[in-house]
């Protein structure tokens, strides 16, 4: 949510990207948003020059672009994969400010107990680029010039560690439990 209106109120300004990752059990996704300019700048989007990006362009173009984002956007100890299920609409070529949204899957080589992120998206086109990402748990990183590295621990609230909180409940239903015990002994 934060991460969202970060990006409309940094919309005008050109290189702002926005994504959210979550965390269920191993699986982390990640939900990016990106202008249609950005995207363009990256891969031939109209291919047949009529105005519009259909179905079928959009086909053709997504595996450059997950291939960059995975690239430019990195988890570590996790290899990226595009979910071309999750397709932009179709879109006018000039509506160069509308925003595209794009779904990576990161497979995680083993249990994650943190992200590390690293994100350069953009930054090879020149200008200020921001990326604003929201983390699992609330927090929110903005990746630019100044920032291109993010290293924070998956809380149990991420739905990792599903027996923590119900450990915790039992560990508190038992100590009046071990106290009545102890003090009749």
């Amino acid at each position: 949510m934060i991460a969202a209106l970060l990006a409309l109120a940094l919309v005008h300004d050109s290189g702002v990207s926005s994504s959210r990752i979550e965390t269920i059990r191993d699986d982390v996704r990640g939900t990016f948003t990106f202008s249609l300019e950005d995207l363009a700048s990256l891969v031939r989007l109209d291919a047949n020059r009529d105005g519009l990006i259909d179905s079928e362009e959009w086909a053709r173009a997504l595996p450059a672009i997950f291939g960059y984002v995975g690239d430019h956007f990195q988890i570590d100890g996790c290899r990226s994969e595009g979910d071309g299920s999750v397709r932009p609409g179709l879109i006018r070529a000039n509506d160069l400010r509308a925003p595209v949204t794009l779904v990576l899957r990161f497979l995680p080589a083993r249990p994650l107990d943190r992200l590390r992120i690293r994100c350069d998206l953009f930054r090879e086109h020149g200008g200020y680029s921001r990326h604003v990402a929201e983390l699992p748990g609330g927090g929110t990183v903005v990746f630019d010039a100044a920032r291109r590295e993010a290293d924070r621990p998956l809380a149990p609230s991420d739905g990792r560690w599903p027996w923590a909180a119900g450990s915790i409940a039992v560990l508190a239903a038992l100590i009046p439990i071990f106290r009545t015990l102890s003090k009749s002994a």
